[in-house]
Parts: structure tokens; sequence; C-alpha cells
């Protein structure tokens, strides 16, 4: 279940399970006019999750939080169904305190985030496949060689407009150093244009071949990104959202691990070419990475629904 965004749908399409959306209304802790409207839809997609819990008869809810998770885990709650909850951020969101409440288990990404019975330090589920890649085909794609370092930029999964521009501030600097990958995402696409400089709007299959060419990485600090950073042990830059909370707390929480550096008032490509310079730093940040990466967590995550 999700909400009726076609992001949500293209997402979970290419797996062949069955989607069913459902209206939502995002729980603010700020002025808009949209909360006079959203509480109609919470009620609405209250609902829906009757109907499909009626109609589907789950034995258990797994919910991964946001605000489209509260109609459909009140739902469940009515119903006496075993719900399982996953945080994936530093601090437990809105939506998750809310729900947390009616969960039999409470899983976390990271250590910090809350203590009690219902909590298990599981991390946070990532995908193996991304160990796989191909070199090969990762400079087919790219159209790059072995001869330059290859540095990775993304904004997350919608991309990052401050992203792109640090990165056309000092573009002409960074392309002399590095081969650039640059996941723009969707109507984000930059001008920017070099023999060294590829841009993709989104990749999916393709990650796995990109990571198998590249040397680090610059970008968001999203809990899905970090781990799967971690990983494949990719040095990295990050960049959070300012608005973010989470996202700055989860950069925190890599950089003082020694997983990450977080970019503040320095210049972005003096941080990138010295962290290049330094194998050093570059190699305890590998070993950094490898000790917060949860390998197994998906598989941990699997084995408590099926408990």
């Amino acid at each position: 279940m999700g909400s009726r965004s076609k992001l949500d749908q293209e997402v979970v399409a290419p797996s062949g399970l069955p989607f069913k959306a459902i209206f939502t209304g995002k729980l603010r802790r700020y002025f808009s006019w949209r909360n006079f409207v959203d509480p109609f839809l919470l009620i609405l997609g209250f609902f829906q999750s009757l109907g499909i819990m009626l109609r589907f008869k789950p034995d258990v809810v797994f919910s991964k939080g946001g605000f489209v998770s509260v109609p459909v885990v009140l739902a469940a709650a009515l119903f006496r169904k075993r719900i399982l909850l996953h945080e994936a951020d530093s601090t437990m969101g809105l939506s998750n305190r809310i729900c947390s409440r009616f969960a039999e288990t409470i899983c976390i990404s990271f250590p910090n985030v809350a203590t009690g019975k219902k909590v298990q330090f599981t991390g946070n589920p990532v995908r193996s496949s991304i160990l796989g890649g191909s070199k090969e085909k990762g400079y087919k794609l790219t159209g790059f060689n072995a001869e330059k370092p290859v540095l990775l930029v993304w904004g997350g999964s919608l991309g990052a407009l401050e992203v792109n521009d640090l990165l056309a501030r000092d573009f002409d600097q960074i392309v002399s150093v590095f081969q650039v990958i640059h996941v723009t995402g969707k109507g984000k696409e930059t001008k920017l244009e070099h023999a060294n400089y590829k841009q993709f709007t989104y990749l999916e299959d393709e990650l796995k071949d990109i990571y198998a060419i590249t040397d680090m990485v610059f970008g968001r600090a999203g809990a899905n990104s970090l781990y799967e950073l971690a990983l494949v042990q990719k040095p990295n830059v990050l960049l959070p959202l300012k608005i973010n909370k989470d996202q700055e707390l989860n950069a925190k929480y890599f950089e003082d691990h020694g997983g990450s550096i977080v970019l503040k008032d320095e210049k972005l490509f003096k941080l990138l070419n010295g962290l290049w310079q330094n194998e050093a730093q570059r190699e305890a940040m590998k070993k950094s990475l490898k000790e917060l990466s949860r390998p197994h967590a998906t598989e941990e995550l699997a084995d408590l629904i099926l408990s």
C-alpha cells in the first residue's frame, strides 16, 4: 500500500507486487493551507485501509513510516493485526511515533534512535545486488576509463538543485581531476558539458555498474543512500538537506563514526580534491563504512516478519 503519487506506483511496478493507493494527508507541524484539508484525506485513507484489510486479510503489516503509514497502521490495529515498524533515520519521525504504540516490534537503522523491549537494531535494508556490478559495463555506460578517478554526484531519488548548483560552481576544476557521473533527478537536468562529465536523470539496475567504477561520492544524506555507501564502502562528502533534520543527524552520525565528511563552509572542489589526494584518509573511511554497514539487515527484517 502506498500514496496516490505516480512515484510510489512506478517504484513498486517492476516488482510485480499488487499495489493499492490510498488518500493521505501529511502531519505538518507548521502552518499550511493544506492543514485544513489533510485531516479529511487521512480519514478517507483510514476507511480505504479498512476495506483493503477486509479484502486482503493480512497476517502481518510491515510499515516503513511516513504519513501514508498512519491510516494503514490504525486500520491494522483495529483488526488486531501483527504490526512491525521500521525507522530508517537517526530520529523517529512523527508518523512512526504515532504508530509505535500499536506495534509489536520497532526496528531501527541507527542504534541511538530508541530503546525499550519493543526495539531491535537491525540496520537499514539495502539491496545486495549493488555489490554485483561490472566495471566493464560501467565504463561502457559512461564512456569513461580507468585513467582518472570517478566521482558520483547525486541528490537523492528526486535530485537536488543545491547539489547541482555546487557542482556547476566548481565544474571546471572538478572535471580537471575527476570523471563525473551526475544523477540529476527528473526535471533537474543541467546544461553542463565535458568529455569527463556524464549525466543521468535516474539510475536503477545500472547503479551497481556505476558503483563498480566509482571512487568517491558527493550527495545528500538520506538513510538509504548512506547505508548503500556503507555497503559498497565508497568514501563520500555529504550535503544534508538543510530543512531536513533527519538528514543532518544521519550525516553527523556517519561523520562522527569516520564514514563521511560533511560539507560546511569549505569550497567543494578543495574538499573533494583534498580527500582524493589523501589515500590514508580514504582507506580509513572505507574501514569505518564497513563497520557501519549492516549487510544482513534485509534478512533480519524478513526473519522478524516470518516469526
